[in-house]
């Protein structure tokens, strides 16, 4: 009898757990969201500029974890930020890429089209008596002696065809890939094969392109003096700009005597100098680039 009642005990005690099971059940009901992907969205604000000119790059995209941004032709030419203002200097079809990794790890990429302008290039000077010393323009009435170009220490120094100020141009740079720069400072000489009066001309006159930003000197020597004129990243002194397009150079050379009153001009060996200046490291700067065209002397 006992044996009875205990398992009657336990018939009621297991359908009582069930509907107390099934009574929580029905109260604890909870809605259940499937998983939403995350989107990417991003906007430009231009697809055509002039040389100089910028456009903003924005972002907008949700469940973000990573963005890279590659600007081609741009400045800067990378960024990770969401918002970014390119600023672009030389013309031509170039391509925007963003890449956005999302919090699950997917991947997920845009392009943009961006079509610049190429700014216009100045009227080639033609002085009615200049010194040639660096120039494909047959109209000079004088022509420099022979002259050197010698990379003194650190610059590569080549001579690139196309897309100069004239035509061909000379580009001096810094080794951007092993083996890297050694030095902190550089420097590159354009030099007379023999001693040059070059007394009854006032300028010296070049076209130079640059986005540089460090600090240059450009020197002339004689038998054993130097005379310079430096020039800063900001100043445009003398018209030198680092705006990445051909701009022409007009500096005084008496500003070299300036410098230095022991220059003589009657005997000058090394025309055109380019230093750096001490105590800058040249290979922190990373963009020491500095093309050359277009040199003559005038009255």
């Amino acid at each position: 009898m006992t044996k009875k009642l205990n398992h009657i005990f336990r018939l009621k005690y297991f359908f009582l757990i069930l509907a107390a099971g099934l009574f929580s059940c029905e109260e604890d009901v909870r809605e259940v969201y499937l998983y939403k992907k995350g989107e990417l969205s991003a906007t430009s604000t231009n697809t055509a500029v002039k040389a100089g000119e910028t456009v903003t790059y924005t972002d907008s995209s949700t469940k973000v974890r990573a963005i890279k941004w590659t600007f081609q032709g741009g400045s800067p030419g990378a960024s990770i930020e969401p918002n970014v203002e390119v600023k672009y200097t030389k013309g031509g079809s170039f391509t925007t890429t963003l890449e956005i990794t999302f919090v699950d790890n997917t991947v997920q990429k845009k392009t943009f089209a961006v079509e610049v302008e190429a700014p216009a290039i100045p009227p080639i000077v033609i002085p009615a008596d200049a010194l040639k010393i660096y120039s494909e323009n047959p109209d000079f009435t004088k022509t420099a002696p022979v002259l050197n170009w010698v990379s003194s220490n650190q610059f590569v120094i080549k001579e690139v065809a196309t897309d100069g100020y004239e035509g061909a141009y000379r580009n001096f740079s810094l080794p951007a890939t092993p083996p890297a720069a050694e030095a902190k400072w550089a420097m590159a000489i354009l030099s007379f094969v023999n001693f040059t009066d070059i007394s009854s001309y006032t300028h010296i006159n070049m076209a130079v392109r640059t986005t540089s930003t460090g600090k240059i000197r450009f020197r002339m020597k004689d038998a054993s003096n130097t005379g310079y004129v430096e020039f800063d990243a900001t100043s445009n002194l003398y018209g030198l700009k680092r705006d990445g397009s051909w701009n022409m150079v007009k500096i005084p050379i008496a500003d070299y005597k300036k410098q230095n009153a022991a220059l003589d001009l009657t005997k000058i060996k090394d025309i055109l100098v380019l230093r750096s200046v001490d105590p800058e490291d040249v290979r922190a700067l990373n963009n020491y680039i500095f093309d050359i065209d277009h040199i003559y002397l005038s009255k």
